[in-house]
């Protein structure tokens, strides 16, 4: 059966190359259309339509996740990518004319008219384009068990393209830019999943998990200012790369406990140049990337590093990537200091008259991330200790919490979930959150509940 769909795939890309290359007229188009309206009507007989989606690099056809194909086809799915197609339903009775259509308008990349408006225009009903939908979404590439395994994916490519930096090499995009496609359709479809992700402490590498984060952080924050499609994917590629000028900073530098002397400060700065310099050099690589690169050590006033640049206005990505990458480096544990709690990390960075950051930036991410973000473990008044499983909508202090341990620190048999707003019969509220607790106090992976 998947050998059946992914013929429906190649036939569809292969009428798409011919469509770009010849009249809608010529013999080989012809052919493609036949045989993409033979694939299609194939298992068009007893179902009323056909879904193709693409998730990242991944083809999805109905509820079968395809394997990876050859060189072509992943330009295929590029290509659509970039025309921000997501999805292609074909209906029961498709015609030739339509599918002729179909290819001849979705081949015409010069046209400023809405793709939908186009195939409307000529009577294309039968084959309709968009975005993908949760519903839509194979039950495998969402939830928290899929966030982690493409976390820990991008996790293991982020350390292949520091590697890649640090021997001297270009990082290579392709690598770099799989890690942002499959975080981007986690930050569109469960950002709570990936949220609670970058808030665990118990990953090994500092430095990879914090590419991860960064890029996951920013990407949410760009999401909310209602970027989509390519823009938000070039914010995470400029996210996940800030830091890479670090490969050419000393190990002994970069984790040293102290406070650095001021040749080590010296040396620690030159890696907004580094990372510019290896960014802009590495071959399609976004222009976004080399910039952020050099400017997110810069504060809002121009003060920070590198000195001595003269009059600029920082990139928007820039400042969202600064407070993504300060927030993250406060809150993980570090060889020389524990993670602080996230109201601690708050107060700091939200300190009145911080330079450091766009403060309008910065109060809609802690809006983001609320005051008690979805995965954090929490202690309560009644000194039982839970998992946040939900926020509140209007008041960010009362949090829904599953329960997990009593009052005596005993592990309870069959957890209990209560919603911290709802009011006792005298009008009180019998459960109020207090203050958030380090999973490793409690040797808890809050993923495991949620």
């Amino acid at each position: 059966m998947s050998r059946n769909l992914d013929d429906v795939v190649r036939r569809l890309a292969a009428g798409l190359r011919a469509a770009e290359l010849y009249a809608p007229q010529h013999p080989l188009v012809q052919r493609t259309v036949t045989a993409l309206g033979s694939a299609c009507t194939a298992h068009l007989t007893d179902s009323a339509s056909l879904v193709v989606g693409f998730i990242g690099d991944d083809v999805v056809v109905n509820d079968t996740r395809l394997g990876k194909g050859t060189a072509s086809l992943t330009g295929f799915v590029r290509g659509l990518r970039d025309r921000e197609i997501e999805k292609i339903t074909f209906h029961h009775g498709i015609t030739a004319d339509e599918i002729q259509s179909f290819l001849t308008e979705l081949a015409d990349r010069r046209s400023r008219k809405p793709l939908l408006d186009r195939l409307a225009s000529r009577g294309v009903r039968r084959i309709v384009v968009g975005k993908l939908a949760v519903e839509d979404t194979p039950q495998d590439a969402m939830g928290i068990e899929a966030a982690r395994r493409v976390y820990g994916t991008a996790v293991s490519s982020a350390e292949s393209l520091w590697e890649q930096a640090k021997a001297g090499d270009k990082p290579d995009p392709d690598n770099a830019r799989k890690i942002i496609d499959s975080l981007a359709n986690i930050v569109n479809q469960d950002r709570t999943s990936l949220m609670a992700l970058t808030a665990l402490k118990k990953y090994d590498n500092y430095t990879f998990t914090h590419m991860v984060n960064v890029a996951a952080l920013a990407m949410a924050q760009a999401r909310a200012l209602n970027l989509e499609g390519p823009l938000l994917r070039e914010f995470g590629f400029a996210a996940l790369m800030h830091d890479i000028g670090k490969v050419n900073t000393p190990l002994d530098v970069l984790n040293k406990p102290g406070k650095l002397t001021g040749d080590e400060f010296k040396i620690m700065k030159q890696h907004v140049v580094d990372g510019a310099h290896i960014l802009w050099r590495t071959p399609e690589m976004p222009a976004l990337a080399p910039v952020v690169a050099f400017e997110h050590h810069l504060r809002q006033d121009l003060s920070g590093y590198p000195e001595n640049i003269g009059h600029r206005k920082l990139n928007l990505c820039t400042q969202i990537v600064s407070i993504a990458d300060v927030f993250d480096a406060l809150r993980s544990n570090r060889p020389y200091r524990e993670g602080l709690a996230t109201a601690r990390i708050r107060s700091i960075m939200g300190e009145q008259g911080n330079p450091a950051f766009n403060q309008t930036l910065l109060r809609r991410f802690v809006n983001l991330m609320g005051l008690f973000p979805i995965g954090t473990i929490v202690r309560l008044n009644t000194e039982e200790v839970g998992v946040v499983t939900a926020e509140h909508p209007e008041d960010p202090f009362r949090p829904q919490v599953k329960i997990l341990f009593d009052g005596q620190g005993e592990r309870l048999e069959e957890e209990a979930l209560v919603n911290t707003w709802e009011r006792d019969s005298r009008g009180g509220f019998p459960r109020a959150v207090i203050e958030s607790v380090d999973p490793d106090s409690v040797e808890l992976d809050p993923l495991t509940v949620l």
